[in-house]
């Protein structure tokens, strides 16, 4: 004879099932720490990867650039772009520095203005300029969006020529000091360190330029020292008969401020090496 289960061991069974298949609290709290673990450990992971990542697409940047100045440099006696010697007539900017990017736009080398803004950057507003150069015309002028509460993620040497020495620094990450570091007021990856491009084509990131780990050769042709200099504006050519003829290093601070970075947007002369 078949006997059928009573309902109220039924009902003792489902609340047994019921609180097996439940988290206690200890188990529930355990869950909510492994996760703030892994969190603690794959969130910094990420935002370096991340990080590094656009590095590598700056670094490209400034090889781009690079070869952009030594095209214009071609076709211009073999000088690099040159504020100083660029006639507002051919190209007008609010400040000289300007014109360093802008006369590789006017003679169509490098007219995407992205490559003059790293998003790493805190200066970098989020978004890129329309145009480097005002489309007229004459295309003798810097269009707003460029230049306008703008500070270009690099600072460019002006003055120089393809017949320098190869290790002639041209172009590097803005907010590099006199003391070899990178400031972190004005530097784009504040004192972590920035790429430096060279005339013969080298670009290198570097943590710090001092003198044990310097880059740099003397501009001082008669010089003796050991000591290789950590300051860059005695790494660019230096005219001894004629200061005001040398090189010059060319950059806009952000609006955070200047924070110790050598270029300037009217230039900031060569200095003689040791």
């Amino acid at each position: 004879m078949r006997i059928a289960p009573r309902c109220h061991d039924t009902g003792r069974v489902s609340r047994l099932n019921s609180r097996s298949a439940a988290f206690t609290l200890i188990e529930l709290l355990t869950v909510i720490a492994i996760i703030g673990i892994l969190a603690a450990i794959v969130i910094p992971t990420v935002g370096t990867v991340r990080e590094k990542a656009q590095r590598s697409v700056d670094g490209n940047s400034v090889r781009e650039i690079l070869k952009a100045a030594q095209i214009y440099a071609g076709d211009n006696q073999d000088r690099l772009p040159d504020p100083q010697n660029i006639p507002n007539t051919t190209l007008n900017a609010p400040q000289p520095a300007w014109k360093w990017p802008g006369i590789l736009a006017k003679n169509n080398i490098l007219t995407d203005p992205s490559f003059y803004f790293c998003k790493n950057d805190a200066a970098f507003n989020g978004t890129y300029p329309q145009f480097i150069i005002q489309p007229t015309a004459a295309r003798n002028t810097l269009h707003t969006t460029f230049t306008t509460t703008r500070s270009p993620s690099w600072e460019f040497v002006g003055g120089v020529k393809m017949s320098d020495a190869a290790t002639t620094p041209v172009i590097y990450t803005r907010g590099l000091t006199s003391t070899g570091l990178w400031n972190t007021t004005s530097g784009v990856y504040k004192d972590t360190g920035g790429f430096i491009a060279f005339l013969g084509g080298n670009v290198s990131f570097y943590s710090n330029v001092q003198s044990a780990t310097s880059p740099f050769f003397s501009n001082n042709p008669t010089s003796t020292s050991q000591t290789k200099p950590q300051d860059i504006r005695q790494a660019i050519p230096f005219n001894t008969s004629n200061t005001a003829q040398s090189a010059r290093i060319y950059g806009i601070p952000p609006p955070a401020g200047a924070g110790g970075m050598l270029g300037s947007a009217g230039g900031a002369l060569a200095t003689r090496g040791p």
